[in-house]
């Protein structure tokens, strides 16, 4: 289990990576790592490897992971909100009670992923992918989702409130206790068949 002054020694020969075109320093890649309770904030951490990781009650506001891959991963009481997932790789991760809000998940993938009590309220998600996930009790509150896919996934106590579901992928959903209150929908998003238009309180925005 590594230590905040083995952590922060890691950070910084990738920082130099980054910062000398990767002349010098070391790229960030960490397999099967167990970090708990660990400062990551502020950090500039794109194009990292935390493949297989446990990161567990680690303070990871404002953290940029731009285009890393942390496929496999398990986030546990994260407080990561602010965080710059855009273009990362999350297949196959674990997320359970972490905070998220207010963050870049732009392009990020979660394929066959396990999502429970997040909140990813605020956050820009555009073209996000949960193919084949899990989602329970999960907050997209405000959230721009246009043409993110969920498709094939299970979706219960879900909260799309004020959401922008232009274009949004809900093929094929299990829809349990799902709120779509004040969501704005348009032609191009696909419904489940178990959804009701007439009842979930969408808005069509007609362009």
């Amino acid at each position: 289990m590594l230590t905040q002054q083995e952590l922060n020694k890691i950070i910084e020969d990738h920082q130099l990576w980054i910062t000398e075109s990767k002349s010098k320093g070391a790229q960030l890649h960490l397999e099967d790592a167990t970090l708990i309770e660990l400062d990551f904030v502020d950090r500039d951490l794109t194009n990292v490897v935390l493949v297989n990781s446990t990161l567990q009650k680690c303070l990871l506001t404002n953290t940029d992971f731009y285009f890393s891959n942390l496929a496999s991963i398990n986030f546990s009481e994260v407080s990561m909100n602010s965080v710059n997932l855009t273009k990362s790789n999350l297949d196959y991760s674990i997320f359970k009670k972490c905070d998220a809000s207010y963050s870049k998940v732009i392009k990020a993938t979660f394929y066959e992923s396990v999502i429970e009590e997040v909140n990813f309220s605020n956050s820009s998600m555009m073209k996000a992918g949960f193919m084949y996930s899990t989602l329970k009790n999960v907050k997209f509150i405000n959230c721009d989702l246009s043409r993110a896919s969920f498709r094939k996934s299970i979706l219960k106590d879900v909260d799309f409130t004020g959401a922008d579901l232009s274009e949004v992928d809900l093929s094929d959903v299990e829809i349990n206790n799902v709120i779509f209150q004040g969501a704005i929908y348009n032609h191009k998003t696909i419904w489940s068949k178990d959804i009701s238009l007439e009842q979930m309180g969408a808005v069509f925005k007609n362009e």
